[in-house]
């Protein structure tokens, strides 16, 4: 398995914290995913290197972060997305491990934009709702859906990975890149935590239609958008909580393919059958995923 490290980016232009919260605050913007491999990413990175700067702080250029999302008993925000709801939520506590910094945040897409509400909170309060949060919460909720009274939510789901972040140039665009990702049920302890080993999932942030790395990823090395890729939403099935997954259906099959590959590498002589048999969905409870 093709492994990422800082050498993959020790050709960019670097970008300070303070210069990259000057450019603009993508807190309302237009996203787009990619999923592709380790290997993948390390030729797209070669394409991009002139156009854009990495993000540096303290001489260090790959962040971790930590992802608690929440929602309510009946998964309302996961099933926004399986109905194809033009309107929908996400909520999360994100930790910044590196710089110690927590934020809740309430994310809204409509109509393919996608607003940011965010307040920063002590470290220690990460992953839980306290009394702020749910103030803060309910207010943006109210606002969001015309003063419905906001639906109770709790910790549902956790996710950690690695983050590069990169700035175009002219500042019309950021990327981020995440990998070595993984994820935990938090409303069953027993279930074992998930890898998605050789995932990678490139987002593109603009402020309007033209994406420059969109046009090198997908016309020259020939990788399609995902359209049905929320993070949270695919974590939910990959936990096994999912009762409907059809929407996803596609974004499945492509990360089934890419850790096709890395298990292939690993494994050759385990019998491809058994494989797939292991990537099916209605075989995810059984947490064979992490082979």
């Amino acid at each position: 398995m093709s492994t990422i490290t800082k050498k993959e980016v020790k050709d960019f232009e670097k970008i300070t914290l303070d210069e990259l919260n000057q450019t603009s605050s993508y807190l309302k913007r237009i996203d787009r995913k990619f999923l592709v491999t380790a290997t993948q990413l390390k030729e797209i990175l070669k394409d991009i290197t002139k156009d854009f700067k990495v993000l540096e702080i303290a001489g260090k250029r790959i962040f971790s972060y930590d992802n608690v999302y929440m929602d309510t008993e009946d998964y309302l925000f996961y099933n926004q997305h399986q109905n194809k709801l033009n309107k929908r939520t996400k909520i999360r506590t994100r930790l910044y491990v590196d710089s110690d910094l927590a934020f809740f945040e309430f994310k809204q897409k409509e109509n393919w934009i996608t607003q940011k509400y965010r307040y920063s909170f002590p470290t220690e309060e990460h992953g839980t709702m306290t009394k702020g949060k749910k103030r803060f919460y309910e207010g943006v909720w109210q606002a969001m859906y015309d003063e419905q009274k906001a639906p109770t939510i709790t910790p549902a789901i956790r996710t950690k990975y690695k983050r590069i972040t990169l700035v175009s140039k002219d500042g019309s665009e950021r990327l981020t890149i995440d990998f070595a990702i993984k994820t935990e049920n938090l409303r069953n302890p027993n279930q074992t935590e998930i890898d998605l080993k050789n995932l990678v999932i490139i987002e593109s942030k603009s402020l309007n239609q033209d994406c420059a790395s969109c046009k090198i990823i997908e016309k020259k090395h020939g990788i399609k958008q995902a359209h049905a890729c929320s993070k949270y939403s695919l974590w939910v099935i990959y936990s096994g909580l999912a009762e409907k997954y059809d929407t996803f259906k596609d974004t499945m099959e492509e990360i089934k393919n890419i850790r096709l590959e890395t298990m292939k590498n690993r494994f050759r002589r385990t019998d491809i059958k058994t494989i797939l048999k292991q990537e099916n969905p209605k075989n995810l409870k059984k947490n064979l995923i992490n082979s």
